[in-house]
């Protein structure tokens, strides 16, 4: 059940663009990282661009490409190997979207504790045990 935050800078990409960012980076996920498609949920945040600064200057959305995608997984359910992956082709991926002037692509993937996360009041310990 990955859980997936794109952050951009508001005025960034239009609905279409988002909506393309949020289909690709769930095939992403699935190709990638094996996850099943229908529990994988991602949120797409615009960020003002007052509010998103590199090295202390706010971008600029009309000039700067910039995202920050975060990713977050249970420990233990990716390898080194899919996470290198993921972060190559999610970057590649923004690129393509965002065009190639992107100032900066950040990518972070999480691995939470199965113990500390989980959706509709139960953890991933938990859900874990109840489809085993």
């Amino acid at each position: 059940m990955p859980f997936v935050n794109v952050k951009l800078a508001k005025g960034q990409v239009d609905a279409d663009k988002k909506q393309q960012i949020i289909e690709k980076l769930t095939n992403l996920i699935v190709e990638v990282m094996d996850r099943d498609r229908s529990l994988t949920t991602v949120v797409v945040d615009d960020i003002e661009p007052g509010s998103w600064a590199i090295g202390g200057k706010a971008i600029d959305p009309e000039q700067d490409g910039v995202s920050f995608v975060n990713i977050k997984v249970s420990k233990g359910t990716t390898n080194a190997g899919e996470m290198a992956d993921m972060l190559h082709r999610t970057k590649a991926m923004m690129q393509e979207v965002l065009g190639n002037h992107a100032t900066a692509n950040y990518c972070i993937i999480d691995e939470l504790n199965p113990s500390g996360w989980g959706f509709d009041g139960i953890s991933m310990t938990e859900r874990a045990k109840l489809e085993g």
